[in-house]
This record gives C-alpha cells, structure tokens and sequence, in this order.
C-alpha cells in the first residue's frame, strides 16, 4: 500500500523535472525559443534587403548598358549633374534662400 503513493510521487517528480528541462531548453542558452524567433525576424529581413537591392543593382547594370551604347544619355546626365552646357549655352543655377541649404546646393549631385 505504500508503493502506489510512492510510485506516483516519483512519476511527479520525473513529469515536473521533464518540464522544467524543457523549458530550461526552450528559454534560456545560446539557442531559445526566443533568440531563435529574432535570428528567423533579421533573415527575413535581410533577405528582403537582398532582394530589394538585385533589382537595385539590375537598374544599374541596364543604366551602364544604355550609357555605353547612347551618347545622347551621356550628354543628358552631364547637363543635369554636372551643370555641364554646349558652347554657347549659357547654365543658370538657383539657389536657395536658406544659408544652410546654401552649400548642399552648389555639390555635385549624385
């Protein structure tokens, strides 16, 4: 009579120490449950970097094709960057009224 009582408190005791060793292995350490919810969160996020910047680099792979092949592309990006003029042409530049803007104005632009 004194087995059962015995036996089903060391059954608890195994059940509780079961459950407390998962826990301990989905909540703390190098690899829990939420360390790895972040580390899944920044792959997603930087696959979509990734993809975002392919058609990035796509854009500026077909912008090179075209710039080698059209003259006419050549000269516009040159007047509108460069502030660049054909003989003759005279370029006028505005520039603003704020001080501070003042000088981010007269930097080539990208």
């Amino acid at each position: 009579m004194l087995d059962g009582p015995r036996k089903g408190r060391r059954v608890l005791l195994v059940l509780a120490a079961s459950v407390a060793l998962i826990l301990l292995l989905l909540f703390w350490g190098e690899y829990d449950l939420v360390t790895l919810w972040r580390l899944d969160r920044e792959r997603r996020e930087l696959s979509g970097q990734v993809e975002q910047l392919k058609v990035e680099n796509q854009g500026l792979i077909d912008q090179i094709d075209g710039l080698q092949d059209n003259p006419e592309m050549i000269e516009k990006i040159a007047r509108e960057n460069l502030g660049m003029a054909r003989k003759g042409e005279t370029v006028y530049r505005i520039l603003p009224a704020e001080r501070d803007t003042l000088l981010d104005s007269l930097k080539i632009r990208e």
